[in-house]
């Protein structure tokens, strides 16, 4: 017997993507304040800004391709990749802010929340519906 195709997927599939979107364009802006600011302060200083532009912008591919996935129902392997990965990019964000002590941080981890529960509810979503999976 075939089971019924539900939303769960389709929804987790456009969180997903959200969280993807959200990601890179933090990243660019990462990478774009890194390159803008580096003949005034220096590559230690801005160091913290090329790790998040790196991190947000790899994470926002991989999502991508994972929502992707979803919502053709290809892979659940890859699909889950790229929430993994995206909420690797959520911790590896908030370890780096820490650690160089920049002073934007709220604004940055208040994206940052918004991708770590779209990230959540998709990879649960996933996990509940994973039968629909080829």
């Amino acid at each position: 017997m075939q089971q019924e195709r539900t939303d769960l997927v389709f929804a987790a599939g456009i969180l997903t993507i959200i969280s993807a979107a959200f990601s890179s364009g933090l990243g660019y802006i990462s990478i774009y304040q890194y390159v803008s600011l580096l003949s005034y302060y220096g590559h230690s200083l801005l160091q913290g800004f090329l790790i998040l532009g790196v991190f947000g912008i790899v994470a926002s591919a991989f999502g991508l391709v994972g929502g992707i996935f979803m919502l053709k129902r290809k892979s659940i392997k890859v699909s889950m990749l790229g929430v993994i990965l995206l909420l690797v990019s959520v911790v590896v964000t908030y370890i780096t802010i820490q650690h160089y002590q920049y002073g934007f941080a709220e604004i940055i981890l208040f994206s940052e929340i918004s991708i770590f529960i779209l990230s959540i509810l998709s990879g649960v979503l996933i996990f509940t519906s994973k039968t629909e999976f080829a």
